[in-house]
């Protein structure tokens, strides 16, 4: 009686550790660039610029920013495209191109153009998208080096 006892505690007991050992969640989670990708997918309209700390009052006509692409569970960090309408003046934006999410950041945080600038991204709870950048380089639609060489604040909704 004793054996059969012990016997049915230690199958209950490895009966137990299976069952919680396959209890993960496994596929049911989502990738968390594939997140960052639904939440970046939409137009994102101009609210305000800086440039070296120095408020960019020369929006010459309505600067959006549209993110969009297809998540591919191979290629989790992209290309994924962007296009922009309007300009900003000076303009450190072509007017389309790729981004890829940088392979080091597990949540996002932290995209890359295809010109190589690498920008940091922000949801905020108000649902603003601020992008902070160093540009190097001329400038998109003729602007001089010294006019859009800098740390860029971006902020749109």
């Amino acid at each position: 009686m004793k054996l059969l006892a012990r016997t049915l505690s230690l199958l209950t007991i490895a009966s137990l550790t299976l069952f919680f050992a396959n209890c993960g969640g496994g596929g049911s989670e989502a990738n968390p660039k594939k997140v960052q990708l639904a939440k970046l997918s939409k137009t994102w309209n101009y609210v305000s610029a800086t440039l070296d700390g120095i408020p960019n009052t020369q929006i010459t006509n309505s600067f959006t920013l549209t993110i969009s692409g297809s998540f591919d569970a191979d290629s989790p960090n992209g290309p994924y495209d962007y296009d922009v309408t309007g300009t900003l003046t000076p303009n450190p934006w072509p007017a389309t191109g790729t981004w890829t999410f940088d392979s080091t950041s597990g949540n996002g945080g932290l995209i890359v153009r295809d010109d190589g600038t690498g920008i940091v991204y922000t949801i905020g709870s108000d649902g603003k998208l601020t992008l902070t950048f160093t540009y190097t380089g001329d400038g998109y639609d003729g602007a001089r080096v010294s006019q859009v060489s800098g740390e860029w604040i971006i902020e749109l909704d």
